[in-house]
């Protein structure tokens, strides 16, 4: 744990040293409260770090097997995601991953900042336009869709298989299975490309398909 009074450091993670570089032109200004200490890309942390900002451009799925590694690395104090965009299926994948923050890039340095600290102190900071209202309808409500349903159902419409959709959403194959039998049964059809056009064809789907 840093002291008191100590600047906190900070890790910027992504596949592109120029998207590095903005970030922590972005950072510099704070550097009383925190120090941009590595710039990792295509790497993990080398030295130990306060926080890693985990920039998702160019990642896949959401980046949720990067944010994986860095929880377990022990060079590592905690995980931020910093995006731009962030489904709501990608948002449950992430934290159960161990992300402890979800930034949105339009934040100010200084909301940047502030955020960071809060996370190094323990807390969990989600961006509010990522945060999904509790009566704010999810995708696959109107067939009477669970909020698990519905997601596993964005997954399956994009053609994705049943190991694809449990390693996406940390449950295993055969809860995947449990899931399709009740949306079968909920859209009324009894196959998988049956389910997958009903889906497609449903408004709230194609508004949040999982990118």
């Amino acid at each position: 744990m840093t002291s008191p009074g100590t600047p906190i450091h900070v890790a910027l993670v992504n596949d592109f040293e120029l998207v590095l570089r903005g970030i922590q032109t972005m950072l510099a200004p704070f550097a009383d409260r925190l120090v941009v200490s590595e710039l990792d890309v295509l790497c993990a942390p080398d030295h130990r770090v306060d926080v890693a900002l985990f920039d998702t451009y160019g990642s896949l799925a959401g980046g949720a097997d990067r944010v994986r590694s860095l929880v377990t690395d022990p060079h590592v104090g905690a995980v931020a995601i910093y995006t731009w965009r962030l489904p709501p299926v990608h948002l449950d994948a992430l934290r159960a991953a161990g992300a402890r923050g979800m930034l949105a890039k339009g934040m100010p340095g200084e909301a940047l900042a502030h955020a960071l600290l809060a996370i190094h102190a323990g807390e969990t900071v989600v961006s509010p336009v990522f945060r999904r209202p509790s009566d704010q309808a999810w995708p696959g409500n109107d067939f009477g869709f669970t909020v698990r349903e519905g997601e596993v159902g964005a997954f399956l419409a994009q053609g994705c298989s049943n190991r694809e959709i449990a390693e996406s959403l940390f449950i295993s194959e055969h809860t995947v299975k449990t899931h399709l039998k009740a949306i079968f049964r909920k859209t009324g059809v009894v196959s998988r490309a049956a389910a997958a056009v009903r889906i497609a064809e449903d408004a709230s789907f194609r508004r949040r398909t999982v990118a």
